[in-house]
């Protein structure tokens, strides 16, 4: 009897559980006044056709993961210490808004029996309404890893998270939009 307790919680503790998937992009903009003349209220929105960050395929069985943390806050909070890092004021009872638009974030694993493949893919929209009309830019990139054995959920969550810091970054330093916040 103590054999098959023995063998019972040690099945238990080998069971697959859904695994943390923590997604925490960061920018480190430069100080500038490249938006010193602007006010503009900015907000996050999360518009993805599908909620789940990690997607885990074994075979035929398919395992859909959020993140364990508030993706769509996180990327807020990142720019918006960058946009007061460059200038700008940010002030929500603007008639200028900026919207930047979660459109695709994420990251497909293929598991195979002695290696995974990783594909991740990152997609925003930028969007600035204000009282001469509206500017819209999408901003995405994509990147694969082949790696051996089982899916390492760290290596992962950087990869996607550094693609991420990436696409991040082309935003900030493109300057096409700046207009639109200083109209």
């Amino acid at each position: 009897m103590p054999f098959i307790i023995l063998v019972s919680l040690l099945l238990v503790g080998c069971a697959s559980s859904v695994p943390n998937f923590i997604l925490a992009p960061q920018v480190f903009a430069v100080t500038s006044n490249s938006l010193q003349q602007s006010r503009f209220a900015f907000s996050v929105s999360d518009v993805r056709a599908i909620a789940y960050s990690l997607q885990l395929r074994k075979g035929n069985d398919v395992e859909k993961i959020e993140t364990s943390n508030d993706v769509r806050l996180q990327l807020e909070q990142t720019l918006q210490q960058a946009f007061t890092a460059q200038g700008a004021n940010l002030d929500v009872n603007s008639s200028t808004q900026m919207t930047l638009k979660l459109v695709q974030l994420q990251a497909l694993v293929d598991q195979r029996t002695l290696e995974h493949a990783v594909n991740n893919q990152v997609a925003f929209t930028l969007f600035v309404q204000n009282s001469t009309g509206t500017f819209s830019k999408n901003y995405s990139g994509s990147s694969s890893f082949t790696a051996p054995f089982q899916m390492d959920i760290a290596a992962v969550e950087r990869e996607l998270r550094l693609l991420t810091e990436q696409v991040l970054g082309q935003i900030l330093q493109d300057t096409s939009w700046h207009q639109a916040v200083r109209s």
